[in-house]
This record gives C-alpha cells, sequence and structure tokens, in this order.
C-alpha cells in the first residue's frame, strides 16, 4: 500500500475519481478505459466521478459522429452505474474557492470533486490537470497501481 493510500484511511479499496473522457473511452471502445470500468464493475476499486462529468459524458454519447441511437445511449449510462459511483456536483461556492488553480475553468469542478470525495488518483488525460493535480495520472498507471503488473 502507498503512503498516500494508507493516508487516506481506507484499507483495500482504492478510490479512483474518473474524468468523462476516460469514461465515454471506456464505454465506447476496448482497451485501458474499458479496463478500468471492468474492475469498478467488480468492485475491485471504487470508480467515482460527479453529475457534472456525467453531464458531459451525456453530451458526448449524444454527439452525431458516435451515431448512438437513444436506447444504445440509455443502455450505456445505465451501464455506467453499474460501474461508477456518482455523487452530487460540487456547489458553487466550493468550485470558486479553487478557480485560480487551474487555467481551464471547465476542469475546475473535477479538481473540486476530486479533491472533496477524499479520492487517491485521478485519472484524466488532461495535459493541465497531469502536470498540477497531485494525484492525477493517466488510465495506464493507475491500472498498474492497481493491478500491480506492467501493462
Amino acid at each position: 500500500m502507498t503512503k498516500r493510500l494508507a493516508k487516506s484511511g481506507r484499507r483495500g479499496t482504492v478510490r479512483v475519481f474518473v474524468d468523462a473522457n476516460t469514461i465515454v473511452s471506456g464505454l465506447l471502445f476496448e482497451g485501458n478505459e474499458a479496463l478500468l470500468l471492468d474492475l469498478g464493475l467488480a468492485h475491485l476499486c471504487e470508480l467515482v466521478t460527479s453529475e457534472y462529468v456525467l453531464e458531459e459524458v451525456k453530451r458526448t454519447l449524444a454527439n452525431t459522429e458516435f451515431s448512438l441511437t437513444m436506447d444504445e445511449q440509455a443502455f450505456l449510462v445505465s451501464y455506467l452505474y453499474r460501474c461508477v459511483r456518482v455523487y452530487p456536483s460540487p456547489s458553487p461556492v466550493e468550485v470558486k474557492r479553487r478557480v485560480r488553480i487551474l487555467e481551464d475553468q471547465r476542469d475546475i469542478p473535477i479538481l473540486t470533486s476530486y479533491e472533496m470525495l477524499g479520492c487517491d488518483f485521478l485519472v484524466t488525460g488532461d495535459k493541465e490537470m497531469l502536470r498540477k493535480v497531485k494525484g492525477a495520472k493517466r488510465t495506464k498507471e493507475v491500472l498498474k497501481i492497481l493491478l500491480g503488473t506492467s501493462l
């Protein structure tokens, strides 16, 4: 168990906040993101996100580039709920407290939720968050930690 996990006060279950791009990739394509969702489904880690991220996922799934029917979109969102626990979005007051941390203001609610939910990791591909947020990692890095192997 890493020092960060030991400090979290939870034993055995790693809490991972997942962003919208990670979720969409995991729902639509095979690969590391799909494997991460599978681990959440199997309760081998606790995947969490916020309603703010869920709304972005829904907008992305509705995008015409994916050509998904309403039924397919609904199925994917229901599957998401089986893999990932969705928490309420942070309050505007909490978001405002972190407004200067990141340049991309659309990512502030994600950072806020990640911190408020006491997650061990934030899985993202966002370059700014990977540079500036302690615990932000790419999917592959988190899978290596969770599975204890090299991918």
